[in-house]
């Protein structure tokens, strides 16, 4: 018996990082400060959270560049709209 199911082509948004692997794995982080935002309205909050987490993936081997300028801009510019309020530096 065979079942069918629906799925969804999986799309990767480019931050940066080396391979689709890790544009997958900064993917999650993005998502998880973007469900904060919305969760708490605070991007400084989420900002703070996933520099953290960045900086955590970097620790592998394969994700090094996670903390590289390239890879924290694109990451900074999906999760915060206001530019003045919310420093890039943390």
């Amino acid at each position: 018996m065979t079942y069918s199911t629906q799925t969804q082509p999986m799309t990767v948004t480019s931050y940066g990082m080396f391979t689709t692997k890790g544009n997958y794995m900064v993917g999650r982080i993005v998502e998880a400060a973007q469900g904060l935002i919305k969760l708490d309205g605070d991007q400084l909050n989420a900002w703070q959270f996933a520099y953290k987490e960045l900086h955590k993936l970097s620790f592998a081997d394969e994700f090094g560049e996670a903390t590289d300028t390239a890879v924290r801009e694109e990451v900074y510019e999906a999760i915060v709209t206001d530019h003045f309020s919310i420093p890039f530096y943390i």
